[in-house]
């Protein structure tokens, strides 16, 4: 199976150095989403601090496979659509 790596990045950069053997890209994809998630509910409210969380994976040879963030905001994202703030 191959071995994938889950950096993060919040301000600075966290280095997988064991990595993960998974079934292959689907699998990592769903990984670093979990990951993801993880790591946000741990942070907390400390993520309004750096508003930008990243978790990039990379396979034996280095390469990206897949990257991810999260990223907050007080105001809405370019493409929001809605015309009003629900009540």
């Amino acid at each position: 199976m191959p071995r994938y790596f889950f950096h993060t990045q919040n301000g600075e950069i966290v280095r997988d150095d064991q990595g993960e053997e998974l079934r292959g890209v689907e699998a990592a994809r769903e990984e670093a989403v979990a990951v993801l998630g993880e790591i946000l509910r741990y942070r907390g409210a400390a993520f309004w601090t750096t508003r930008r969380f990243s978790v990039v994976v990379t396979d034996d040879a280095g390469g990206t496979v897949v990257s991810i963030t999260a990223a907050a905001s007080d105001s809405p994202p370019e493409y929001w659509t809605g015309s009003e703030t629900p009540r």
